[in-house]
């Protein structure tokens, strides 16, 4: 990672922090965390951080399982440890599809433009849907890749949510959460922040009204009303395993067109403006800005050259997101846009008639699914948390940073939570 920056552009906002509300806040000893939903397709060991936090919370983790992670494996692996805390859904592929519940008109806009094999968003949509029925308001989301060094800062997140706003994210430190565009301006030198999203979230479930469209940066849409409206707290820190952005240009090319819908509409918000100004107009103007920005960051990555050791590969992922742009123009950006914003007045009319109240079991077998895990099919609302606040609470990662999805990383997290850093991203990536 470039130590300084070099240069900012006039067609990037290399921060929205301004959206922000940092808060500092201590967590009482009655702070509660109701449930930490984690949505996973990784082996079931990257699960083994989100266990131990449950555990010290005392509180109820759901998983949510597809590809090389099945609910069974999950409940072998990690029952015994969670009582009646557990609930484990596999999500079969496609499900979102197949579910009117979470078809939505803008994930057909942005599936035209590319289709994504990712199924974090219908994850979290479910997620939200069970945590609402089951009377949850401290919906904690956490990525498999992330740890949380401080678990007394996830308290700190609910009281926040608890005392007023919309929600609480933990700022992704370690290695930075960002686009692979985006990580290339910041190793050639240029301004680049990091903002909060869904891998480390906390929001109220019984008044959260926004959903998860599946299109890259489907966080920031489910925090867009919010952000726009500078109710989105910040409070602690997580840190993210390191991986490397450049390993396929395919990655750039299918994250360009919800960067592009995204960065573009926090652009806006920095400035003051709205949703309404987002017409065909504004696109075009951030379709051009986008591009002079990315041409921008290959001029510096070029002067860089070898000294920049991956130098080719950002290259070509440079070269794959300008190439996403033919896939899409200004009316298809708008076209999303307008999309999602029937889709939000859809949602609260889908959550409005869900069926809320029943049994656990009986919930998930109206949505096709099957539960899983240790949780007690019959149970309409969650086992309330008994978790104990101290003074000086025991870190859940130690002073090296030993992670606990069972890979030793090179990341160094202080015990007390300070913040993390990575070494170099030329000598830490792993392909």
């Amino acid at each position: 990672m470039t130590g300084r920056t070099r240069w900012v552009s006039r067609h990037h906002h290399g921060s929205h922090r301004e959206l922000l509300r940092p808060v500092r806040v201590s967590a009482p000893s009655n702070a509660r965390v109701d449930m930490i939903a984690v949505p996973t397709s990784r082996p079931v060991s990257y699960l083994a951080h989100a266990v131990r936090l449950a555990e010290r919370l005392d509180c109820t983790l759901l998983v949510l399982a597809s590809g090389r992670c099945s609910a069974s494996e999950v409940v072998r692996r990690y029952g015994a440890r969670l009582d009646d805390r557990l609930i484990v859904v596999d999500v079969p592929t496609g499900y979102a599809q197949g579910e009117s519940m979470f078809r939505f008109r803008a994930d057909a806009v942005a599936s035209a433009v590319m289709a994504r094999s990712s199924d974090v968003s219908v994850k979290r949509n479910l997620a939200l849907v069970l945590a609402r029925s089951l009377g949850v308001r401290s919906l904690f989301f956490l990525d498999d890749d992330i740890i949380v060094p401080d678990w007394v800062d996830v308290c700190r997140a609910a009281t926040t949510v608890e005392h007023g706003h919309w929600a609480a994210g933990l700022f992704v430190d370690g290695y930075p959460d960002n686009s692979v565009v985006c990580h290339a301006n910041r190793l050639s030198g240029g301004q680049q922040d990091t903002f909060v999203g869904g891998g480390a979230l906390m929001v109220d479930a019984q008044r959260a009204n926004g959903f998860f469209p599946n299109v890259y940066n489907e966080d920031w849409f489910f925090l867009l009303d919010s952000a726009a409206e500078r109710a989105v707290a910040t409070v602690g820190t997580a840190v993210q395993r390191p991986y490397d952005p450049f390993s396929s240009p395919q990655r750039a090319r299918g994250e360009e067109f919800g960067d592009v819908l995204a960065e573009s509409l926090f652009w806006l918000f920095d400035l003051g403006g709205s949703l309404r100004d987002a017409d065909a107009d504004f696109w075009a103007g951030a379709m051009r800005r986008r591009l002079r920005f990315i041409d921008e960051v290959r001029a510096n990555v070029d002067v860089m050259g070898d000294a920049l050791s991956l130098h080719w590969r950002i290259e070509a992922s440079l070269d794959a997101a300008v190439a996403a742009h033919r896939a899409f123009d200004p009316l298809t950006c708008a076209r999303f846009v307008e999309s999602w914003r029937h889709d939000r007045k859809a949602w609260s009319r889908r959550l409005a008639r869900a069926p809320f109240g029943r049994p656990l079991g009986e919930l998930l077998g109206s949505l096709h699914l099957t539960l899983t895990g240790t949780a007690d099919p019959g149970m309409r609302t969650i086992p309330a948390p008994t978790v104990v606040m101290s003074p000086l609470p025991d870190p859940l990662a130690d002073s090296h940073g030993e992670p606990l999805w069972g890979l030793r990383s090179p990341l160094t997290v202080a015990a007390a939570g300070r913040r993390a850093t990575v070494p170099s991203v030329d000598s830490s990536l792993t392909a």
